[in-house]
């Protein structure tokens, strides 16, 4: 079974796949956000070129544990997925992930989205394995 992790924003989307075995995730690519007919036509191309059965979509939620503005933008987004691409989307907290990839200063600032994908991918498929 293969995955597509996604780290929604309003300017750039972070995508990773995992590999066919559903274990590992990789970066792939960043979308830039420009309009949501575009997104999900690249998103539909990327779903049938990978082979893609379920997407993992970041979900911020704040830090009181509470729904942000952005939290309600990204829930949009995945009835967006499920409706236009007749695709099941699971929900990964996704707190602090940019945070986290950008922090030791190994990744490129125009890589930070698809590594922040990569690691929200990768934190729910270690979750399922176990």
């Amino acid at each position: 079974m293969r995955y597509l992790g996604i780290d929604y924003g309003e300017k750039r989307i972070g995508v990773a796949v995992s590999d066919p075995l559903g274990r590992i995730a990789f970066p792939k690519k960043t979308i830039f956000n420009r309009g949501m007919a575009k997104v999900m036509a690249e998103f539909r191309a990327l779903v049938e070129e990978e082979k893609i059965s379920l997407v993992v979509l970041g979900l911020p939620i704040g830090l009181d544990g509470k729904d942000t503005d952005q939290t309600r933008r990204v829930r949009d987004f995945a009835e967006n997925l499920k409706k236009e691409l007749k695709i099941e989307v699971k929900f990964e907290n996704e707190m602090l992930t940019t945070h986290y990839v950008e922090g030791p200063g190994l990744i490129k600032k125009e890589h930070t989205d698809e590594a922040a994908a990569a690691v929200i991918l990768q934190s729910y498929l270690d979750k399922i394995s176990h």
